[in-house]
This record gives C-alpha cells, structure tokens and sequence, in this order.
C-alpha cells in the first residue's frame, strides 16, 4: 500500500472489493484505481474524463481535484473541483451515474468561487456531502484563503441558497482544508475533520464536534474550529507526521485530507502521507477509527494490513510513544518508556496512562504482530503507543 500513489483518497465498497478516488497524479478527468483487498490496487483510468466547457472556461485547467462520491436517489453523484492553483478561481461540479463504477454523465457546475485581492474570499474545492438529521444533504466545500463553509442542497444535489454559506472552520487564509463529516449516532454530534498545514511538509488532522450539521465545531477546550488565535491552536490533533523509531514502521509526513469508510461494519479514516524528509508523490494510509465513550474520536498509529486487532493477552513492558501535541505540526519523534514509568494500566481493551504530563484514557489491541495503544487527553491531544520488541 505504501506504493501506492494516492491524493485526497476516497474509497467505496464495490461489487466485492473497492473503488478508490483521488485527486489526478497521472491522467486527466478523476482518478481512479480497483482493489480486492485495500492493499494491492490497480494501474488509475479515468472515472470521469476531463473536465466539460464550463470548467475549462473558469479555472483553465482540465483536472479534477479531490472527487466526492454518495449515493441517492439510486443514482450515484460524484462531486468534483478544479481550480487554478493558489488562486479561488475555483468550481465545484456534479455528475452522475446509475453504478459507481460508471459511465458518469457531467450534470452541471454546483458553484464556483472568482479569485480576489483579499486572499480571504471563499473557494469552491475539496466538496463534502453530508446528510443532516432531517436527510436534507449538505455540501461542505473551501481551503485556505476564506476556510471552510457548509451549504444546504436541493434533493437534485445543488445549493439551496444562492450565496456562499456557513463559515464553519479556519478563516482568514488560516492553513485549512479537506473537510470531512460524518454522523456519530451514539453521541447525537456531527464530527467534522480538516486538514491543517501545508500539504508537502506539516499537513496534518484535526477535529471538531457539533450537535448541529451547521455548527459551532468546538474542540475539547471549547474552542471553535472558526478561532483566528493561533494560540489556541482549536481542534483536537486526531493524525500528524511521526517518527516511531522501530522497525518496520514507516516514518511519515504531511498526513491528511481524509475520508471515513467502513471496513467489515467499522470506521476507518483514510489519508494520504509524504514519506518523512521526501516530497514525492503521496501514498495510502488507512487506519481504524475510535470513538470514546463520550465521543471524541483517535486514530490507529498503524496502518491497515488485513489482520484484525484482537485484545493483548500480557501488558507489554516498554513502549515506543507518539505525543502529538496540537502546538507540532511537524514530524514527532518516539519517546521510549518502561510501562512502569508511563503508569500503564490495561483492563480489557482499554488502557490508561500518565506521561507528558497528561493523563491519557484509550484502547489497546493487538495488531499482527505489534501491540499499539491510541489515547486521548482530556485537552483533546493523542498519544500513540507501539510496543517494544
């Protein structure tokens, strides 16, 4: 999977295996590639060809950006951007299909964004849909320059209001894209993911909870992902660039613009990363999804590699740990600890710590042949653990 050369990534169940999308490395239109196993994918080809008239006529440019793919209606709609780099002269478009693998037919421009002097303008890229709780579907859409806003769509899948909607995270040319939502049924709260930073170096995610689709997003401080101080850093860090130190972990960087997919009935968030030091193009990284009892999300420290996470039979005595402070947006290093010193306590599948000067509650599973542990801090921070050899 590591070979595997992915932007934006986007993966859908299909007739027994996957369907991925990204933002164009090799070809025109949306890229594409199959898997029958989300480790060995196949050569891109184009989903959609490139881009019509109208988008060519605003942005310049014949490629597509970031792709979105949901099903309604029985019809599948995949939102596609372009946009005239470092510029918001941007388009957000549709088209549809009655397969997700295709033919898809280009439907309409959904909304384009002019570019401006103020650098602070909205911009129609990275489109997200998400259904509210009425099943009214909402387009979640922006990056730099003017942050992220949320629009209300038509049941045809364009906007219901003519203007450019909600802001609802970064602002002020704040390092902000690849907004993600999704439902968390247990909690009642819609969890909204972004990505921070720039995407070649410190890229990295985080995140904010709402009991409304429209927002306030408030971190665990209660600071809104809207928050212009730098200061409070707002959102809590769920994925950043690490360095574990061992082997057969790889060190990474730049990971983010994610998507959430579900895997054998659970959640996973789904990224690309850049390998630590190297901007080359970027790769595939999938990794489980947690929810704490109260709902605050954490990410797995290792990837997916088709072996199920199953509870440790003995406490493992040192640890390699990740601090993924919100205040880094680098690369992290690994910390190794002897349990005893990290106040380690396993019970179960859940796992207690006091080390960095924060007090740390999560899970622990074993995965192959590594145990790992992911916990979160009351401030919303994430601690990844992986067990010495």
């Amino acid at each position: 999977m590591a070979n595997t050369a992915f932007h934006d990534p986007l993966i859908i169940p299909v007739e027994g295996g996957w369907l991925g999308l990204s933002t164009d490395l090799k070809i025109k239109g949306v890229q594409a590639r199959r898997s029958d196993d989300l480790l060995t994918w196949s050569d891109p080809y184009p989903l959609l060809g490139q881009a019509p008239a109208s988008v060519r006529r605003h942005t310049g440019v014949e490629r597509f950006w970031a792709p979105e793919l949901v099903e309604r209606n029985g019809k599948w709609r995949l939102y596609v951007c372009a946009s005239r780099v470092g510029t918001t002269q941007s388009v957000i478009g549709l088209a549809e299909a009655d397969n997700p693998l295709g033919p898809y037919a280009y439907i309409g421009d959904v909304l384009q964004t002019n570019h401006g002097p103020r650098f602070t303008q909205p911009n129609a890229i990275d489109p997200c849909v998400c259904a509210g709780r009425d099943g009214r579907d909402y387009l979640f859409y922006g990056s730099f320059f003017g942050g992220i806003h949320i629009l209300p769509l038509t049941e045809e899948g364009f906007p219901a209001v003519f203007d450019e909607g909600q802001l609802v995270a970064g602002g002020g040319h704040q390092p902000i894209e690849g907004a993600y939502c999704v439902y968390h049924e247990p909690t009642d709260r819609f969890v909204l993911f972004t990505s921070w930073g720039s995407l070649r170096s410190d890229y990295h995610i985080r995140v904010g909870y709402s009991h409304a689709i429209t927002g306030p997003y408030l971190d665990s401080n209660g600071y809104p992902l809207t928050d212009p101080d730098p200061v409070h850093t707002p959102g809590d860090k769920l994925v950043g660039g690490y360095h574990f130190g061992l082997p057969g972990v790889p060190e990474v960087m730049a990971t983010g613009h994610n998507s959430i997919a579900r895997i054998g009935g659970e959640p996973y968030v789904v990224h690309h990363a850049r390998p630590e030091g190297d901007e080359r193009r970027p790769f595939l990284q999938i990794r489980r999804l947690f929810f704490a009892a109260d709902g605050r999300a954490m990410a797995w420290p290792l990837t997916y590699n088709g072996a199920p996470l199953i509870p440790v039979d003995s406490a493992p005595r040192r640890w390699r740990f990740v601090h993924l402070s919100r205040d880094n947006y680098g690369v992290v290093y690994g910390v190794s600890m002897a349990a005893e010193e990290a106040r380690i306590r396993i019970e179960g599948s859940g796992i207690t710590a006091r080390a960095f000067c924060k007090d740390w509650k999560g899970f622990v599973f074993r995965q192959g042949d590594r145990t790992a542990c992911t916990l979160l801090s009351p401030d919303g921070e994430a601690l990844w653990g992986i067990a010495e050899a």
